[in-house]
């Protein structure tokens, strides 16, 4: 990040989303909503004393709402741009931050600013989401925790610095459990792998374990899908280590009041009855879902989805960078699931695919393209609601209007017409009708 935004040919604009997005490849006009931050960017040094002023707390989102940041403060230590930014709906406008700050930074006047930005072509990347579902007690529960909140108390910088402790009482647990596959591969929530949980749950718990090996650690799992190089020795020597992975399904998980210890019961696969154990923490293994962005950039650019919420690709084989708009290409999570490498790679071809039209400063398109009849059109407008580019639409006449750059020319439209009044150029019924002619004639 700190490398991008010393770049001259790099603009970051943090703290700002999309508002609308019109035209085509080469010149899209696009309209980007930068958000009052009520902190001037060009004179903030981020000394943090507007932060030390402030006397009101709430939850800090970056370690998961694990502990709780200042009301102005920055948004993780290595944020990029480092500049402060309020939380307005907890601010009670005391102003101490105002008094405090020596730079006169802090203007509670600001507001949004729209920019409008010419840009040729568009890489979507706008990730993911975890899914937080009541699932095994979670939310409700303080000792029942996602993979994320894990990562974070893990982490030298969370809200623990790295030492494993259990949110009800500060002590250190020596009896959890991980359950994979929460909210996925289920027909009722979300029924796709979510890729990354399997190997996620041996990394976490091998580290547990090598930090502190008298802990006992079990992973309940559905199926262990460690793909990808190396995953799967690095899954066999978790087993080596002592973490126990147990093939079967979590039932009812209820909390000791006193201890706030949870007590599970398990059916594991090869065994006849339901095992009862108590663990101190347990640890969910939860889907990934399409991010909040991904579905308002959708409606944004008016981009079709697949059943499973992501965003949809030209083809999920041949080309899963591309959309079905040229121009606007698809990078990381906001197309599905996918590990890190996979992710990375997906980006560098994004970026490759997205720099060809921008490097030879032209697009060439083959105007096979749909042509309606006013005269034979029944007005049915079927050929809207079929094709799969929402490249028709109806005038202020009630006519059909084809839109030359949206048009892919599949047929759709045209195989769909009752009246046939919508037709493709240079495959018309009359050339068809002439090519048949030529090729089967018919004998006097």
């Amino acid at each position: 990040m700190l490398e991008a935004n010393r770049h001259s040919k790099i603009n970051l604009m943090t703290y700002s989303e999309v508002d609308s997005i019109d035209g085509y490849i080469g010149n899209f006009k696009v309209k980007v909503r930068r958000k009052a931050r009520f902190v001037s960017e060009k004179t903030c040094t981020g000394c943090g004393q507007c932060t030390d002023a402030c006397p009101i707390y709430v939850p800090n989102f970056f370690d998961e709402n694990l502990s709780a940041r200042k009301v102005i403060d920055i948004a993780f230590a290595q944020a990029v741009p480092a500049i402060y930014d309020i939380v307005r709906d907890s601010c009670v406008e005391c102003f101490g931050c105002v008094d405090a700050c020596d730079q006169e930074s802090i203007d509670f006047s600001m507001q949004d600013e729209i920019v409008e930005l010419d840009v040729g072509t568009i890489i979507v990347a706008t990730g993911w989401d975890i899914y937080q579902g009541p699932d095994y007690g979670y939310g409700k529960f303080e000792n029942v925790l996602t993979q994320i909140q894990l990562e974070r108390i893990l982490a030298p910088n969370g809200p623990t610095y790295g030492h494993l402790i259990r949110p009800s009482d500060k002590k250190r647990p020596t009896k959890i459990l991980f359950i994979n596959c929460v909210g996925s591969r289920d027909v009722k929530t979300n029924p796709y792998c979510s890729v990354v949980c399997c190997n996620l749950s041996v990394k976490n718990s091998k580290l547990i374990i090598s930090e502190h090996p008298e802990t006992q650690i079990m992973v309940s799992y559905i199926d262990m899908r460690n793909c990808g190089k190396d995953y799967e020795e690095y899954y066999r020597r978790a087993r080596d280590a002592g973490i126990i992975f147990t093939k079967g399904l979590v039932g009812k998980i209820e909390e000791d009041p006193l201890t706030k210890n949870l007590k599970v019961q398990m059916e594991i696969v090869g065994a006849d009855t339901v095992v009862q154990q108590e663990y101190h923490m347990v640890i969910l293994s939860s889907a990934s879902l399409p991010s909040q962005g991904t579905n308002e950039i959708a409606q944004v650019l008016n981009m079709e989805k697949s059943p499973d919420g992501f965003l949809k690709e030209y083809h999920p084989r041949l080309d899963p960078i591309s959309t079905k708009v040229p121009g606007i290409y698809l990078a990381g999570s906001c197309q599905g699931q996918k590990g890190i490498a996979y992710a990375v790679g997906q980006a560098r071809g994004a970026a490759s695919a997205a720099g060809i039209p921008m490097g030879k400063g032209k697009y060439t398109m083959e105007l096979i393209r749909a042509t309606p009849s006013d005269e034979r059109c029944a007005k049915c407008y079927k050929c809207i609601e079929a094709c799969p580019y929402s490249a028709i639409s109806i005038n202020e006449n009630g006519n059909i209007v084809v839109d030359l750059i949206k048009c892919r020319g599949c047929g759709t439209c045209a195989a769909i017409c009752p009246s046939q009044a919508i037709e493709l150029t240079y495959f018309r019924d009359v050339q068809y009708m002439a090519l048949i002619d030529e090729l089967l004639p018919i004998e006097e």
